[in-house]
């Protein structure tokens, strides 16, 4: 396997392609998750915004069915009343039949304004048959109970919202929150109420009460993006289903009070950010307004949405980013290895092999690569040209150095026979010397000893060289 050395030319390739892949990977990531995380949070708060509309129009279709159940009975109550066909045991069976056949109605009652039902109350003071309390006004109530539907009569509260809202304006009406003690429970609820009226006079007040309980369970059975939850408000930022049961019936307090106030108002929803609680944690509160239909009045359901419902989706899909990633960075990098490897590592490993051949004096075998039409080709075509030149360098050294020996060589011969005809002159002129000497000293017997060497004319040499 082919080892990097991290100061060479292909590991510093590597790691610097590498590098600047990471880092485009990294940024081009950073927007691509904050452009999510935007969407994310749009698509969710539209989300929750369509599941809040889903919801109040639920509320709405259910209160608007006690609404008009309450309305119905408001007319028939008025036109019975006034045609003679109505006494308090018919009106009582009318309020049994419109508890009985509203499953979300907790209560349905009336309540007589004073003595202005049949003009009976003194006489029939305290005769529950007859719907009258202790005082005789007829104020027959049916409610829910675990058990059934019970029957009881209430003592009249002239000044109390239920009433007095009806009453005064001639109109339905939808009360605040409170608690009913009349059943023996305490129950908290709301009451929509309708002025009943016979021969041109207002003879009482009729409605449906609607237990805050069954709404609160039916809201709370509810959980938007899992571990998110459905509240209820009134138009005046009371709870109606609230956080905690301390809470109830009780003025918002939380973070985005003059938001809530406002989206009351204005009728247009609000968001406020970035709340925490310990049943959902962080959190954003979307605050959705609707109309109850016929009652003039306005609620507001408020979904709070988990910052888990933006985090969980954003956090799975940067994790799929960010393996993505690192999936694209490794064939990258393993795609840049094999071609680093292939085109700069193996060509350069080999060039450097020849000129250490080279530099070896080893000037036989051709340098390889010379073939390839990037850089490392045109270098291996370079260092070819310069092996022939050192290859002739060194033949020519080589035959320099044989002519020089050769030259040392005749050189020495010549030497050798100057020294040689020397001695051999020496010893002539000697010989002859002596000789000459014998003579002069008239010695005429005296003989030179010795050979003499055979010299030939000069004009023979030369023919005989020619």
């Amino acid at each position: 396997m082919l080892k990097f050395s991290f100061k060479s030319i292909a590991a510093k390739l590597m790691l610097i392609s590498g590098a600047a892949i990471a880092l485009v990977l990294v940024v081009s990531n950073y927007f691509l998750i904050s452009q999510s995380r935007d969407r994310i949070h749009s698509l969710t708060m539209n989300v929750a915004q369509t599941e809040a509309k889903a919801i109040a129009n639920d509320i709405s279709a259910s209160v608007g069915e006690l609404a008009s159940a309450a309305r119905s009975m408001s007319g028939i109550l008025s036109h019975g009343h006034a045609g003679g066909f109505f006494d308090r045991k018919a009106t009582i069976e009318l309020l049994k039949a419109n508890v009985e056949l509203n499953e979300f109605a907790f209560g349905s009652w009336f309540s007589e304004a004073p003595n202005a039902f049949d003009g009976k109350s003194p006489e029939l003071a305290g005769k529950l048959e007859f719907g009258a309390d202790k005082n005789g006004a007829f104020n027959p109530y049916w409610t829910k109970s675990k058990t059934g539907i019970s029957f009881s009569a209430f003592t009249s509260d002239y000044k109390a919202e239920w009433y007095a809202l009806a009453a005064a304006s001639g109109q339905g009406a939808i009360t605040q929150p409170y608690v009913a003690t009349e059943t023996g429970e305490n129950v908290a609820m709301s009451s929509i109420a309708f002025p009943v009226n016979s021969g041109g006079k207002m003879i009482g007040v009729t409605g449906v009460d609607i237990s805050l309980k069954a709404l609160s369970d039916k809201l709370q059975a509810l959980h938007p993006f899992e571990s998110g939850r459905v509240l209820l408000l009134t138009q005046s930022a009371k709870w109606l289903v609230a956080p905690s049961n301390d809470l109830l019936m009780k003025d918002y307090a939380d973070i985005g009070t003059d938001l809530v106030k406002n989206a009351a108002s204005t009728s247009a929803p609000v968001t406020i950010n970035d709340l925490v609680s310990d049943k959902v944690g962080a959190y954003d509160r979307l605050i959705y307004p609707f109309a109850v239909p016929g009652l003039n009045t306005t609620w507001l359901v408020s979904v709070d949405i988990p910052h888990s419902a933006v985090s969980g989706p954003l956090t799975e899909q940067t994790l799929m980013m960010v393996a993505g990633g690192l999936l694209v960075l490794l064939a990258v990098m393993g795609a840049l290895y094999f071609a680093v490897r292939n085109n700069v590592k193996l060509p350069l490993g080999q060039l450097i092999r020849d000129v250490n051949k080279l530099s070896a004096g080893s000037y036989g075998e051709a340098v390889s690569g010379q073939q390839n039409q990037d850089e490392t080709g045109a270098v291996a075509r370079a260092l070819e040209g310069f092996r022939h030149k050192l290859a002739d360098a060194v033949r020519l050294e080589g035959e320099a150095e044989g002519q020089r020996q050769l030259t040392e060589a005749e050189r020495a011969k010549a030497e050798a026979e100057r020294t040689s005809a020397a001695a051999l002159q020496r010893d002539i002129v000697a010989r002859l010397a002596e000789g000459l000497s014998e003579l002069s000293s008239g010695n005429l017997a005296f003989r030179l000893s010795g050979e003499f060497p055979v010299t030939t004319p000069r004009s023979r040499r030369t023919s005989t060289r020619q």
